[in-house]
């Protein structure tokens, strides 16, 4: 029995449970999977109770940075999404999970596009914007808080947006879980090819607004499952078909995102 967990900050609309429960059935293994929602006040006493009770924890926002100041190792340079316990190292599957949902929603991107402009400056938009810049494409950066995005820049080797022409969009901010238009309260007009929402679960206002405009939309289910499953290759220790589990997970959880 493996025992994970999911730790964040106002997460009760995650539906990773039922992603990882669709994952261990379709491999042969059990697992006990629990979600664990903390203050940062809070977070250091949780932290090391999941190193103590878990085999593996997952971290989505607000703490994919913050994570990394209670880990040993990390196998990567932007935020950490996936901590082993067993050696307390981290490890970022956002970016491969955010490349394999693009290459199936939009199978003609790699040749269409030549920028993408990221919307945010968290511990996502670092793995989206590195995964984006190891493809060899130029990467532009918009947040409201122009240190943040300057710093994010820094790191990757990106560049602020300042209107540039980008052909993909990509929106890393969790404006629109409540229904706000991330493109309205950054001023971004709707104009390109494909747009992409890690918010998964609803049609935010981003999404209608770029496919009324023309775009290829996708929202973040599939970037959830795919880096699911890169976490539970490193968790099982098993080099598994990422895109036939895939096929697997989609099927079991229809329905339930």
């Amino acid at each position: 029995m493996y025992k994970l967990a999911l730790l964040g900050r106002d997460i009760s609309y995650t539906r990773s449970p039922a992603v990882h429960s669709a994952i261990a059935r379709a491999v042969g293994a059990e697992i006990d999977f629990k979600v664990v929602d903390v203050s940062y006040d809070d977070l250091g006493d949780a932290v090391n109770r999941l190193f103590d009770e878990c085999d593996g924890f997952f971290v989505t926002k607000p703490y994919k940075t913050d994570i990394k100041r209670y880990l040993g190792e990390t196998e990567t340079r932007c935020g950490v999404n996936f901590v082993r316990c067993c050696d307390k190292r981290g490890f970022n599957t956002d970016g491969v999970g955010f490349i394999r949902a693009l290459d199936k929603n939009f199978c003609d991107w790699r040749k269409n596009v030549n920028a993408a402009l990221v919307l945010g400056a968290g511990g996502a938009a670092y793995s989206v914007a590195e995964a984006l810049a190891a493809t060899g494409k130029r990467v532009y950066v918009l947040n409201r808080t122009m240190i943040n995005a300057a710093k994010l820049c820094s790191v990757i080797g990106a560049q602020l947006y300042v209107n540039q022409p980008t052909q993909l969009i990509v929106n890393c901010t969790s404006v629109g879980v409540n229904g706000e238009d991330v493109l309205s309260e950054l001023c971004v007009l709707p104009e390109f090819k494909y747009a992409f929402d890690l918010i998964y679960s609803t049609e935010t206002p981003f999404l209608r607004r770029c496919r009324n405009g023309g775009a290829t939309v996708c929202d973040g289910r599939d970037m959830l499952i795919y880096q699911a499953i890169e976490g539970d290759k490193i968790l099982f220790s098993r080099d598994l078909d990422a895109d036939g589990l895939y096929e697997k997970v989609a099927i079991a959880i229809d329905g339930q995102l």
